[in-house]
């Protein structure tokens, strides 16, 4: 087993239990921030400046990055447990954000050490990237890339952008991503969407650029720093670990709301004579209510279970087997459809105020059902997870979100 590298410039605590509640508290002490901004980001389509810089100054944004290079690497709990936080908050401002700390945590551990240490020498760089392929040329040096790069999510706060394209090795059609300055890249308007709008998923183009080969890396290959524990996971676990907190922190923010609105919340009173029951007093919706929040307990608790499972394979210097990863992406995907199964009915609950522009509960159903068209959070999973049971599948077939 490799040792973690020794922690030299971040100021969250070492131990594992105090890091986590240093990360939960640092969640809770710019959340007033991040709520103050959620109506603006809708607007403008991406999160505000001063979300972002809240985000990165307290660190969250770090916990996928090892310690010697300024982030603050967290356990699958723990990053779970964040990411969930952060849900509960905003789903736009959740998913952002774990895109923006995975790519952090990407440029860490997927580039050669020295060009890693010059990308992190000031501050922790943000990267958005898209695993779309566009156009590439092998020349001198480097790769010349063409093309358009589509839903990058966090675009525009990330230093960073990586775009896709595709390799022949050996005989062998291979993905790589190449590193571009943000700057460098045309940022399209083109995230017109029913929900998530918050996350600034749009494209960019790019024309003649040339990357050279430093810059390049293979995104669905392990990483070429592997002397901490998260850079060992691999690409789909490395997101698996956390999509599960966001969607399930959404749909605790969707009960916590209806919870309140039920004392004073009565269906039918402008139609009946009379003045009906609060909807806390109607038996059909304690029974309703009382499901949807063991479902979204039970879901939660496989999830951090599943986490947990990661972190001790981790921890003892095994490799993730296939069960491990099939568990993963049945907890993922069991997060996604528990949580919208609680929003939808969260939204049903409050009636016709919900469906009033700006309402909490409809931009919570916009979302859910815009970020389950992401695979790693759909239906897809129970499909593997039945190949996996029935002994259909093996390492080699088994098909990736």
């Amino acid at each position: 087993m490799t040792a973690d590298p020794p922690n030299r410039r971040t100021a969250w605590p070492s131990d594992l239990e105090a890091r986590r509640a240093h990360g939960l508290a640092e969640v809770a002490r710019i959340a007033p921030v991040l709520k103050a901004g959620v109506l603006e980001a809708q607007e403008r389509g991406y999160l505000t400046d001063t979300a972002v810089e809240a985000l990165r100054d307290s660190g969250v944004l770090g916990i996928m990055t090892p310690d010697d290079l300024g982030g603050n690497e967290v356990d699958p709990v723990t990053a779970f447990l964040i990411v969930e936080a952060l849900g509960r908050i905003d789903p736009s401002t959740a998913w952002t954000s774990t895109i923006l700390l995975e790519g952090a945590g990407q440029l860490a551990t997927q580039l050669h050490a020295d060009v890693a240490e010059k990308l992190f020498g000031k501050r922790l760089p943000l990267k958005a990237g898209s695993l779309k392929p566009g156009n590439a040329e092998r020349v001198d040096g480097g790769y010349r890339l063409s093309g358009r790069w589509d839903f990058v999510s966090g675009i525009h706060h990330a230093d960073w952008v990586s775009a896709a394209f595709l390799v022949e090795v050996d005989g062998e059609t291979q993905r790589r991503s190449a590193l571009i300055p943000t700057s460098e890249v045309t940022i399209l308007d083109a995230w017109q969407v029913l929900g998530m709008k918050a996350t600034g998923s749009t494209a960019f183009t790019l024309e003649d650029c040339f990357v050279p080969d430093d810059l390049t890396f293979n995104p669905m290959s392990g990483a070429r720093r592997t002397d901490t524990r998260l850079a060992r996971l691999g690409m789909v676990p490395y997101v698996l670990q956390m999509h599960s907190g966001m969607v399930l922190g959404a749909a605790r923010r969707a009960l916590d709301e209806i919870r309140d609105m039920a004392p004073n919340k009565r269906r039918g009173s402008r139609i009946n004579i009379g003045i009906s029951n609060a909807l806390s007093e109607e038996s059909w919706f304690q029974r309703e209510f009382g499901e949807l929040d063991a479902r979204v307990r039970a879901a939660r608790a496989f999830a951090i279970e599943t986490n947990q499972e990661v972190h001790e394979r981790l921890v003892a210097g095994e490799p993730m087997d296939l069960e491990l990863h099939d568990k993963m992406q049945t907890a993922s995907s069991l997060a996604g459809k528990t949580a919208n199964d609680a929003i939808v009915r969260c939204f049903r609950f409050a009636g016709a105020e919900a469906i009033r522009e700006g309402h909490v509960l409809g931009r919570l159903l916009r979302d859910i059902n815009t970020v389950l068209a992401h695979g790693v959070l759909g239906e897809v999973g129970f499909e593997m997870h039945s190949e996996f049971v029935l002994g259909l599948q093996t390492p080699e077939t088994r098909r990736m979100i």
